[in-house]
């Protein structure tokens, strides 16, 4: 798995939210729908709503919904909310300095890996995501 569960939720939860059209949505139908843990996916919307990704209500009418459009949200910004200790640019075998003048033996490969999932993510965003 490429993502923490906490960021893979995230994503989830925020797509199923996209798909929505009626107001704000519990997060136990958000939890049910995904197959999430609720108590674990609390813990996600609410890092969310700090962030400002997703608002939310109290009340019989309450819930969580996008607090922007969709297509404005890339799963970059998922990701660097989500998995805020995760560092692309740190050495894919952990050595203290890796850089391009003190390669590791996988310092070419890992560079361009990095850079291509940086460009997936910041080139996807969640209204494109399908959701079945």
């Amino acid at each position: 798995m490429i993502f923490s569960k906490a960021t893979s939720y995230g994503i989830r939860a925020l797509s199923y939210l996209a798909h929505r059209s009626d107001g704000p949505c519990g997060l136990r139908e958000i939890a049910q729908a995904e197959h999430i843990p609720a108590e674990y996916l609390a813990k996600v919307l609410r890092d969310l709503k700090k962030h400002r990704l997703l608002r939310s209500a109290r009340g019989i009418h309450g819930g969580y919904e996008l607090a922007r459009a969709p297509e404005t949200i890339t799963l970059w910004e998922v990701f660097q909310i989500l998995e805020p200790e995760t560092d692309l640019e740190t050495c894919m075998l952990g050595h203290a300095a890796c850089t391009p003048e003190m390669e590791c033996p996988l310092h070419q490969e890992w560079q361009v890996l990095r850079e291509n999932l940086r460009h997936l993510l910041q080139s996807k965003n969640i209204a494109g995501l399908s959701h079945s």
